[in-house]
């Protein structure tokens, strides 16, 4: 059992030992101790430096990241800002994110913006005030005005002080970026149900303030203009990017048009149109078939295992650190290109020739 007697190193109801209590221990000077410790390009000899990771390490010595910073002009600190953390999709993005940055001394901080152009704004001011080293935005840039030049000048004052920016999703920002093709996925999407025959493809879109909505939905458009299906604004819906906004979106389209299947932006969206529709009396696929987009873990778990695109998330936050920690080493990182594909369950159905 570790020890917790008063006077140990794990007492914790002493105060924490500090630089001082290292610097006394090891037998140097605190300048030194803080060199050895904040990893300074100072000289100090070998034997010098054991000494005081030696004493760091019987005093149980964490480092002050701030104090640190002063010295390295590094926090260590990265912030990530995302649209909806109860979302699957970003808590894989976040995860794969910070895997890659924990194994180089990076921590993590997360914020969530509730797709509010403000409390967006105000987590960058934050990050910024924080003195973080990079910001990625996990997200798309929301198409607010008044947003996206605000966002602009914070940025500019962000990279002016040394940050790095790193964009996971469409947006208006320039920088080094993950790229997903969401305007082809969302036209492979429909190629898919064509060939399954459907020719007439409800689709629920995603909240309209999002970039990405406006990309997954112009994909939508050219595949079935190019492939001469139903078309107009009649086979479209908006579900917000939610499970209750799924489900709300069918009664519309149904209300309008025919269709045969229905392929959602997102897979909450997927999953809740596929609940809606069962409660109405339909059989998915045999009566409608649905689809989705991203392949979340719930995906494989709805009331129909849903066939989707897997957009790969966790490998996006994974190329997303990486991304990170070449421009925090001064290097001119290259964008990293990341491609889906379609993962087939039970949530659609063959209803004639293909297309």
């Amino acid at each position: 059992m570790l020890s917790k007697e008063p006077g140990s190193p794990l007492d914790e109801s002493k105060p924490p030992h500090s630089l001082r209590h290292v610097a006394q221990l090891a037998g140097v000077s605190v300048a030194t101790a803080s060199r050895v410790m904040s990893g300074s390009s100072h000289p100090v000899s070998e034997r010098t430096r054991q000494q005081v990771l030696s004493a760091a390490e019987s005093l149980s010595f964490v480092p002050n990241r701030l104090a640190r910073a002063l010295v390295t002009a590094r926090s260590h600190t990265v912030g990530v800002i995302v649209h909806d953390i109860s979302d699957p999709y970003f808590g894989d993005i976040v995860k794969g994110l910070e895997d890659g940055i924990h194994a180089e001394d990076y921590q993590l901080f997360v914020a969530n913006s509730d797709r509010d152009p403000e409390k967006e704004l105000n987590y960058v001011r934050a990050f910024d005030a924080n003195q973080v080293d990079a910001i990625v935005f996990a997200a798309s840039s929301l198409t607010d005005p008044d947003y996206a030049d605000t966002l602009q000048k914070l940025a500019t004052r962000f990279r002016g002080r040394g940050g790095a920016i790193v964009l996971l999703s469409d947006h208006l920002l320039e920088g080094p970026r993950v790229l997903f093709d969401n305007h082809r996925a969302a036209a492979d999407m429909v190629g898919y149900l064509a060939g399954r025959g459907h020719r007439r493809i409800g689709y629920i879109s995603g909240p309209p303030e999002l970039e990405v909505s406006h990309v997954r939905l112009a994909g939508f458009n050219a595949a079935v203009a190019e492939l001469g299906l139903g078309a107009g604004p009649e086979y479209i819906a908006d579900g917000k990017f939610t499970l209750e906004g799924g489900g709300a979106a069918i009664p519309k389209l149904l209300d309008r048009v025919d269709v045969t299947a229905v392929l959602a932006a997102n897979d909450l969206m997927a999953i809740g149109a596929t609940r809606q529709l069962l409660s109405m009396g339909f059989a998915v696929p045999d009566d409608i078939s649905v689809a989705g987009l991203d392949d979340i873990p719930i995906a494989e778990y709805g009331p129909v295992p849903l066939t989707t695109m897997r957009v790969p998330t966790y490998e996006i936050g994974r190329a997303g650190a990486s991304l990170v920690l070449q421009a925090l080493g001064d290097d001119v990182p290259a964008d990293i290109r990341l491609a889906g594909e379609i993962v087939v369950r039970e949530s659609v159905s063959s209803i004639g020739p293909p297309a």
